[in-house]
């Protein structure tokens, strides 16, 4: 599958970044482009959310940032060992898959260690301690699948752990014979039953050799298992020792990552091991991530809409590979390493940018889209009203509604109701910074929030309260001036909170402080981007001039 495609607005995303990112995802995949995905910043903002109901779309997928993460680079489908798989079969898929370790897991797919070509190795050297070589952990079933082995009689006696290799005469062999242990026998009848005599829980006949009906009654009187192998016995040993469970010699002690940790986290153990298991939040299996898939990891594709400013972008846009903005906003200081597609159009919205290029497509607008796009529409011009507002913006505001049947000033006010569902109970920070941009003008930094409402006044009531939270968001951040635009749409006028050069704002407004000198009211002020930032430099510039009269 090709690597996504995300189109995404800036952070918080209001109602226009939401359509147009899931307008223009739908016009690339009407085009083809298959691997193109809508996405969004933040929480669903109520009008988002009435939109995407009345409307019956999915909504778009949240990114909270764009960094490469372990999910966008990792392989699925992993091979893995089970715990009591035989060592034997681990190995195997090792030497298949050309691996140099895997995962091991139980069967709920949570992982308990790993195993590595280094664990056979130390496997290998153990059996030349001549205090282990006859003692392992066996069980019956691994044992019986690494041999190939026929069951001709099912044992009742319990297995312990010694191997003993009867290659001795009868006598000598039943001082060596335990009870619960397991003998690599021939064909030698005495031995068979001597081993049953003194104890053996299971014999291991090699080489398919006969075996006789006195062996075999003796064996099914006393719980013993019988076990006929083709192998010879140099093999059936070397089996018996891979019959152990993986979990025998697997490392418990393995380094792990999950599917959201970024790259940059898992570099430093990936340069050190072989691979690197991704399970979720359970310890469940997830997929595997090697150095070899560092090396080819990709960045994200990313096409920014209803913005282009580095401050406004969702954290790691500067390790993403950008594909195309779409914007109506002044252009801004997002950079990138080769020509890109610009769009950027003097309109109302981006939706009003993205009906064109339907257009230029000759592919029509369908009914879902013309519905969140006209929401866009009329959320971002105020009903057009802002003075934002373009003829254009009023001609596809009218082609949108026919597409839909809306009628614009009743599906407008419904939107602008939505949004004003929360705001009494909103908390501060949440309402100040749910539609919140930050702007540089010379070397200071501002921030601008704005809610638009037909109910200005549960808002005004909190003034105290939100000046109190500009403030605590000013000294963190450092910004020169805060300013929050209450908007009341039905009489286009702002009351306009301001912590931090006060007096600089009012002037550059032209308007005159309220008496608690943190306040001005500003008839026809409804547009952050027209009407507010083309006033930031001037307002920077009065900051300058007064800290230099001081």
């Amino acid at each position: 599958m090709a690597r996504p495609i995300y189109v995404l607005g800036h952070k918080n995303s209001d109602m226009d970044s939401v359509a147009s990112a899931y307008a223009y995802a739908r016009l690339l995949q009407l085009q083809g482009e298959e691997s193109a995905i809508p996405a969004r910043h933040g929480e669903l903002k109520p009008e988002v959310q009435f939109v995407l109901e009345r409307y019956s779309v999915e909504a778009p997928e949240a990114l909270e940032d764009v960094y490469l993460q372990v999910r966008d680079v990792m392989r699925r489908g992993v091979i893995s060992a089970y715990l009591d798989q035989p060592l034997l079969e681990a190995g195997q898929l090792l030497q298949e898959h050309d691996r140099g370790s895997m995962p091991v897991i139980d069967i709920d797919n949570r992982v308990h260690g790993m195993i590595a070509h280094d664990d056979f190795a130390k496997l290998f050297f153990m059996d030349l301690d001549p205090q282990s070589v006859n003692r392992i952990p066996l069980h019956r079933d691994n044992i019986v699948r690494v041999l190939k082995g026929r069951v001709l009689v099912e044992g009742r006696r319990a297995l312990g752990e010694r191997v003993l290799v009867a290659a001795m005469q009868s006598e000598t062999m039943a001082d060596y014979v335990e009870p619960g242990c397991l003998v690599i026998i021939g064909d030698r009848e005495e031995a068979q039953l001597t081993a049953i005599e003194r104890g053996a829980a299971a014999l291991i006949v090699t080489g398919d050799l006969l075996i006789s009906e006195r062996t075999l009654t003796a064996a099914r009187k006393n719980g013993v298992m019988v076990i006929s192998t083709g192998h010879h016995t140099f093999t059936a040993i070397r089996l018996i020792n891979l019959s152990m469970q993986t979990q025998e010699i697997m490392n418990r002690e393995f380094s792990f990552c999950h599917p959201e940790d970024h790259m940059s986290e898992v570099q430093a153990a990936l340069a050190r091991l072989h691979s690197m298991p991704v399970v979720d939040n359970d310890g469940k299996l997830m997929g595997s991530i090697s150095r070899t898939d560092l090396i080819k990891a990709r960045p994200k594709r990313v096409i920014l809409v209803d913005h282009n400013e580095q401050s406004q972008a969702v954290d790691g846009i500067e390790e993403a590979e950008l594909l195309a903005i779409l914007d109506h906003h002044r252009i801004a200081d997002v950079h990138t390493t080769k020509p890109i597609t610009f769009r950027a159009e003097p309109v109302g919205c981006t939706g009003t940018i993205i009906v064109g290029l339907y257009h230029e497509a000759d592919i029509e607008i369908p009914k879902d889209v013309a519905g969140l796009l006209l929401a866009g529409l009329l959320y971002d011009t105020l009903i057009l009203r802002s003075p934002t507002c373009t003829p254009r913006d009023e001609r596809v505001a009218a082609e949108l509604a026919k597409i839909t049947g809306e009628d614009i000033e009743v599906y407008g006010q419904e939107i602008f109701n939505a949004a004003a569902a929360d705001l009494a109970e909103k908390p501060a920070e949440a309402l100040i910074t749910s539609d919140f941009k930050e702007f540089t003008a010379g070397s200071l930094k501002f921030a601008v929030g704005t809610v638009e409402t037909a109910s200005p006044g549960m808002i005004e009531k909190r003034s105290k309260e939100l000046r109190s939270m500009m403030q605590s968001i000013t000294h963190e951040r450092g910004y020169a001036s805060f300013l929050f635009m209450i908007v009341d749409i039905i009489n286009m006028r702002c009351h306009l909170l301001i912590y931090g050069g006060e007096d600089a704002v009012a002037e550059a407004f032209g308007a005159r402080l309220e008496p608690d000198g943190h306040a001005i009211v500003v008839e026809g002020l409804v547009s952050r981007k027209k009407q507010v930032v083309p006033l930031l430099p001037r307002i920077q510039s009065i900051l300058a001039e007064t800290a230099k009269s001081r």
